[in-house]
């Protein structure tokens, strides 16, 4: 089994369906040799007669009434033994098209498409001992719906009785009218049909457990590859896709591999080259403080206001560059837990922080990455809100954790401007009124590196609350 699923989708395919036609003919195979063959429904005219007349009669000819049996067999015992095989044959027999019969007070009208035979209404006659002024037959002779073999408007004969495969009405008088038999439409679906119906219904039975597991070994490493890339989308240092299944599914496993080693490289020269420049810039920026403590005193405070502002700027830049690009060990992290250890310490702090309902739920992550994420998001909901509650909810497979605040909210196309680097809600550089920018961007960092998300969404009612969404671990 390991072999086949090691096998290129081509290969797999072309098995599932050479075993699909082989199993398909096997079944067929059985069916037809264990079941009867389709029987061509039709009526008889002792099957008329009798249905007239209401009670069994001799089906025998005429000839064969005045003939000893083979071999000297007395007449008497030659007719038991043709009404047993008789009765036997009606055990057997499926009529879909049996004839159904009424009284009418009018004489029988033929159909536009009937024919009638005085040889066939003589002989009818004769089994119900009346008249032939008493007696009417109506048939349609075209039998090449059923019998494709036989001529147009020919009507069959076996041992001289005639078979009529369409429809026959016929009728008697009697006392209270005419007796008429007429046989009943087609129905829509015949006996054979309905068989192979069967066939094929137990054909796809029989078929679809070795088609379900066919499917589930070729959707299980498509669907590895495409967790796995989730993974990759959300953190590039996440563990590379597992290359197994088919030929082609572990060439793309491969690929998808390389290219996240490649991206790795990428983002660790990008946020390297990001930290050198923000820590070579310290050196120019002192030297500008040095030169500048022989200016004027309102100049030199102007400048060296820019100049603390541009120290905070690169001191947060290294914080998110180091943040955003060093996860550590994942291990399971009670979010409830983190969620009241935090908000004793604001309580301790007098920050107005506190904890709503919070559910017990434990996350796959860096506990130290996410005590970072939910201290931004209480930082960001206190300068700008002035108050926050933190609740923790389950949601599906995933843990909402909601920091929310009654401030002023944002106005809807703004929101999610928020998270771009040194993006502030304030429009002002006032450092009194927030920090400067960076916050909301390596929340949703952490987040999504964690497998998760983060947004804003105004409240109602006034207010904004930051929603981050982790997945849940087994």
């Amino acid at each position: 089994m390991k072999a086949i699923a090691r096998l290129p989708i081509f290969w797999q395919t072309l098995l599932l369906l050479v075993a699909a036609v082989m199993v398909v003919q096997a079944v067929s195979i059985g069916l037809f040799l264990n079941s009867p063959p389709p029987r061509p429904d039709f009526n008889r005219l002792s099957d008329i007669a009798e249905t007239l007349a209401g009670r069994r009669i001799d089906r025998r000819p005429m000839r064969m009434q005045l003939q000893a049996g083979p071999l000297g067999e007395p007449r008497d015992i030659m007719r038991q033994r043709e009404e047993k095989q008789e009765r036997q044959q009606r055990a057997v027999a499926v009529r879909e098209r049996a004839l159904s019969v009424t009284t009418v007070a009018d004489e029988p009208m033929p159909d536009a498409d009937m024919v009638s035979d005085d040889a066939f209404t003589d002989r009818l006659a004769s089994m119900l001992d009346v008249g032939d002024q008493d007696v009417r037959l109506f048939f349609e002779a075209d039998q090449r719906s059923n019998m494709p073999w036989a001529r147009e408007r020919d009507v069959l004969i076996r041992r001289g009785e005639p078979i009529f495969f369409d429809t026959v009405l016929a009728g008697v008088r009697t006392a209270d009218g005419w007796r008429v038999v007429r046989t009943p439409p087609r129905p829509f679906l015949p006996l054979w049909q309905r068989r192979m119906l069967q066939l094929f219904a137990l054909s796809t039975l029989v078929l679809a457990p070795f088609a379900w597991v066919f499917a589930r070994a070729l959707a299980r490493p498509i669907r590895r590859i495409a967790e796995g890339a989730d993974r990759m989308g959300a953190n590039p240092q996440a563990p590379p896709i597992a290359e197994e299944g088919p030929a082609e599914i572990r060439t793309t496993a491969h690929a998808l591999n390389r290219m996240q080693e490649r991206l790795g490289t990428y983002l660790t020269e990008r946020t390297n080259m990001i930290g050198a420049i923000a820590h070579d810039l310290r050196t120019p920026l002192a030297r500008i403080a040095f030169r500048i403590e022989g200016a004027p005193d309102d100049m030199r405070q102007k400048v060296q206001g820019d100049i603390e502002q541009m120290r905070a700027m690169i001191a947060a830049t290294i914080s998110f560059v180091r943040d955003t690009s060093r996860i550590g060990t994942m291990a399971p992290v009670s979010l409830d837990a983190l969620i009241a250890d935090i908000a004793a310490t604001e309580a301790e702090q007098q920050r107005p922080v506190t904890a709503g309902p919070v559910a017990p739920i434990t996350v796959q992550g860096d506990s130290m990455a996410l005590r970072r994420m939910l201290q931004n998001l209480i930082d960001n909901g206190v300068n700008y809100g002035g108050a926050v509650e933190i609740t923790l909810a389950r949601v599906g497979h995933m843990a909402e954790l909601r920091v929310s605040d009654r401030g002023p909210g944002l106005p809807p196309d703004s929101i999610e401007r928020m998270f771009k680097p040194f993006e502030r809600g304030d429009p002002s550089r006032n450092r009194t009124t927030g920090g400067i920018g960076l916050g909301l961007s390596i929340a949703r960092a952490i987040a999504q590196e964690h497998g998760g998300s983060l947004a804003l969404k105004n409240r109602d009612g006034g207010g904004l609350a930051a929603v981050a969404c982790l997945p849940i671990g087994d």
